[in-house]
């Protein structure tokens, strides 16, 4: 077989680029023998897609959103008209790529993506083609600090009157507070959880979770369609906290734990016009068949605060507060440098193959973006959550450990 490799590489090994900066590279090749060949070219794109459908009884309507961010292709050999004779040997052609600052973040969902790659041709005459394809990620940077309330800690406090069969036997109080506003991947989220319980019923669980709300927006194919379009929400959550607990009529629980951001896409996904990403932190009390919920919003970006910030702290009295931070608790100190890795989406991989895509396609597997992430070192001076916040792996309000029930789903027919 003349063909021994065929391979892109990035000088960048994970493959993950700024907005505005360049995708850098080279197409690597190799023959045991000369090949004939017209060219050997670079093709990238950029795109965003979303689609879901809703059935209607025997019958279904679908829907779809599309976007195009990067369509350009870079000649690395051969004048694609005449046909010439490669030599045998190793040989690598560098490449380059500016990206444009408006890009959006990479995002793999289960109802559409914005998904980058390049695929590198080689132009045979009288035969199939040889491609190779390889995926990267973009970053699109949501600094917190130009964000107005990301440092502004957060509070929440509810009441809920417990049913019972005939009537009502008391109320139950929950206060939720969380040290900030802003989040990076890998950042502890400190919280402090309150629940007063002045009913007949026991407080059986408490639970905080971190939920991504995506909204896809679309249009209908059918003809009956008013040309307006249409959105499509789908959720996955992440356990911060699972206490079983029995509180019983007049006495009170308090909680004072952190969990760890997992590696997710920014709010907003900014520069996609047809995928919109929200967070929310919400407690959850239960208690016999009532449950009491609040529910807060938080955002996640992927440059950190350059500041310390507050940690809410434990103050037992109902009625109205302001969260504050006590000299007694630590707090995160602030970062000076980098992020020191990139993170695999917490979602895992999935497969990219698309209509494009033959037997002659080389260089697809199961892929994920990966965005930066931010390691808080408890047993350094370098940016880092006092040790004391996190309880041991697999205790109640530990680091997050767990990921949605199943992976996005490939997307050969969006």
């Amino acid at each position: 077989m003349k063909l021994e490799r065929f391979e892109i590489r990035f000088d960048n090994d994970r493959g993950v680029f700024v907005s505005g900066e360049h995708v850098k590279g080279e197409v690597v090749l190799k023959l045991t023998q000369p090949m004939k060949m017209r060219s050997i070219v670079i093709y990238f794109e950029g795109r965003a897609k979303a689609h879901w459908e809703v059935k209607h009884g025997r019958t279904k309507t679908d829907y779809r959103g599309n976007e195009g961010y990067i369509q350009h292709q870079i000649k690395l050999y051969g004048t694609g008209q005449a046909s010439v004779e490669h030599p045998a040997g190793l040989h690598k052609y560098p490449f380059s790529l500016a990206l444009q600052p408006t890009l959006p973040s990479s995002f793999e969902g289960r109802r559409g993506y914005v998904r980058y790659f390049c695929r590198a041709t080689i132009d045979r005459p009288w035969k199939f083609d040889e491609h190779t394809k390889r995926p990267f990620t973009v970053i699109h940077h949501l600094d917190l600090n130009f964000i107005s309330n990301a440092s502004m800690p957060i509070e929440g406090e509810q009441e809920q009157t417990v049913e019972s069969c005939c009537c009502s036997s008391g109320v139950v109080t929950g206060r939720l507070l969380l040290n900030k506003t802003g989040y990076v991947p890998g950042e502890p989220i400190v919280f402090t959880v309150d629940v007063y319980n002045k009913s007949d019923s026991n407080v059986e669980r408490i639970e905080l979770e971190l939920r991504q709300i995506v909204t896809y927006t679309g249009f209908s194919d059918s003809i009956f369609s008013s040309g307006n379009p249409k959105q499509h929400t789908k959720l996955d959550q992440f356990d911060l906290l699972s206490h079983p607990c029995r509180i019983k009529q007049n006495m009170e629980e308090h909680i004072n734990r952190g969990g760890i951001i997992p590696a997710l896409p920014p709010s907003g996904l900014e520069g996609c016009g047809i995928i919109d990403i929200q967070y929310i932190i919400a407690l959850k009390v239960h208690l016999g068949w009532n449950t009491l919920t609040i529910e807060r919003g938080i955002i996640i970006g992927t440059i950190p605060l350059h500041q310390p910030q507050a940690v809410p702290g434990y103050t037992p009295a109902l009625g109205p507060s302001v969260p504050s931070a006590p000299p007694t608790m630590d707090q995160p100190p602030p970062y000076c440098e980098p992020p020191p890795s990139y993170e695999e989406s917490v979602f895992g991989r999935t497969e990219i193959r698309d209509e494009n895509d033959d037997a002659h396609t080389s260089g697809l597997s199961a892929w994920a973006p990966s965005y930066p992430y931010y390691t808080w070192n408890p047993t350094s001076q370098t940016p880092g959550m006092p040790s004391g916040f996190l309880p041991p792996p697999g205790a109640p309000g530990a680091p997050i450990t767990t990921q949605p029930t199943a992976p996005p789903p490939a997307y050969n027919q969006i």
